[in-house]
């Protein structure tokens, strides 16, 4: 029986068929490893659509939710009072002692006048002071505006 292919002939066609093999084997990872760049490129394309979409909503109603807590608290002001401690202070204290009235002239001090500086004592600094504290409201205000449920960005 005679061979189809000499030796030489059967070598070539191994060693293209290796080649191709090889060739077809380079091939398909280069495209797969294209395709599946491609579909990341486009999935990362996507994901930033919907991030920036997303965080629009959320800057929309995050300014929304600001404006309705802008107008409640016009519709609602409210003063608020803390109780402190009441404390009355009241001090005589003497820092010099007046002249008579029409005694004085300058460069005198008031013994050498002639007044009594008896009668003349006054108290030039007395203090009294207290503090009052303020009504709360007549009634109490309502509560402010809950804020936006959260956006699920679909």
């Amino acid at each position: 029986m005679r061979a189809l292919l000499s030796t030489g002939q059967r070598d070539r066609s191994r060693v293209v068929l290796t080649v191709l093999s090889g060739t077809l084997a380079a091939a398909t990872v280069a495209g797969t490893g294209m395709a599946t760049a491609y579909a990341a490129q486009e999935t990362a394309t996507k994901n930033a659509e919907k991030a920036r979409v997303k965080a629009a909503a959320d800057a929309a109603a995050a300014k929304a939710h600001h404006q309705a807590l802008v107008k409640w608290a016009k519709d609602n002001p409210v003063v608020v009072t803390k109780q402190r401690k009441k404390k009355t202070v009241i001090k005589h204290v003497t820092i010099a002692a007046a002249s008579a009235p029409g005694s004085s002239t300058v460069g005198s001090s008031p013994s050498s006048s002639g007044s009594s500086s008896s009668s003349s004592s006054s108290s030039s600094s007395s203090s009294s002071s207290s503090t009052t504290t303020k009504k709360p409201a007549s009634r109490p205000a309502p509560p402010p505006p809950p804020p936006p449920p959260p956006s699920t960005g679909s």
